[in-house]
């Protein structure tokens, strides 16, 4: 078990020739539908892949590289085997809008309305943590399920959740670790978006505003609507920054989360790996150890 994922993570990056131009250029393709996403993917998980075995190296030089041939292929797996994993929190969702809705409708015809609200009122936080917890073990099995495809090159690795579960519970903290970690980037990451946003909308209404001056005091439609496209030009370079933004921090922590999990599978000895359905290295010795009548190895 290795300790400091994300300081081990953070030093690969920032040690990478160019790693914020790389970054850059991710989250510039990220703002690609679908296919953009099955590069971030495929990129940062093949670089998560090496460490997996051991192997140190920098940021892939070329994004487009896909040296390995998996580039695209693995990008898509993961975005399948995330889109799977989510449907359980999905369906968690659903009942829940279903049952509040319904015991929300119970109360407006008069059906026990102190009653109902009450109970539905604690139905409904409970039914919250619950989906909450869902969500969040969801996120647990498609990481390692996606760790395992990228592995194996293959999309079925990554949803045999008998093996998943294996490798979670041989070392749950340190999953534990990284997702707090994570949800700590993404909180610091949200915070810094909203205030560059809320600074760049003030400008922009700044800058409006200056520039509108000389319109709002014109009787002429010919200079309103001169000055309508370079107020339009401006209002869409003000999304664009705040959107290019928003996903640069997204990949970033993306970046930092998926090293961190190929240190996390490292331990598992992946060079060790055989079949997709074969045991692995901490279950033989755990068989062994039982076999032997001892306490198996953690």
């Amino acid at each position: 078990m290795q300790t400091g994922y994300f300081s081990a993570a953070w030093n690969d990056i920032k040690n990478s020739p160019g790693w914020f131009g790389k970054l850059a250029v991710l989250s510039l393709v990220g703002l690609i539908p679908v296919f953009g996403w099955i590069v971030v993917f495929g990129y940062l998980f093949g670089w998560a892949r090496d460490v997996a075995w051991n192997v140190h190296a920098p940021m892939p030089a070329r994004i487009f590289g896909n040296e390995d041939g998996k580039l695209y292929s693995r990008g898509f797996f993961a975005l399948v085997i995330g889109l799977v994993c989510m449907l359980i929190p999905w369906v968690l969702e659903f009942v829940w809008a279903m049952v509040t809705g319904i015991g929300a409708n119970w109360s407006g015809y008069g059906y026990g309305y102190g009653g109902t609200l009450a109970f539905f009122g604690l139905f409904s936080l409970l039914f919250s943590v619950v989906v909450f917890a869902g969500t969040l073990f969801a996120v647990v099995f498609a990481a390692v399920g996606i760790m395992r495809m990228s592995i194996y090159g293959r999309l079925a690795p990554g949803l045999q959740f008998g093996k998943i579960w294996a490798m979670i519970r041989h070392d749950f903290g340190g999953l534990a670790r990284i997702l707090g970690m994570a949800l700590l980037l993404w909180v610091v990451a949200g915070f810094v978006i909203s205030v560059v946003t809320i600074g760049i909308m003030l400008a922009g209404l700044a800058i409006g505003l200056v520039a509108g001056i000389p319109v709002v005091h014109t009787d002429s439609p010919a200079v309103l609507f001169a000055a309508l496209p370079g107020l339009l030009a401006l209002i869409v370079v003000l999304a664009v920054a705040c959107g290019v933004l928003s996903m640069m921090l997204s990949v970033f922590v993306l970046a930092m989360v998926s090293r961190a999990l190929g240190y996390w599978t490292r331990q598992f000895e992946v060079p060790a790996w055989r079949g997709q359905d074969d045991p692995m290295p901490f279950e033989i010795e755990a068989a062994q150890a039982r076999a032997a009548g001892q306490q198996p190895p953690r």
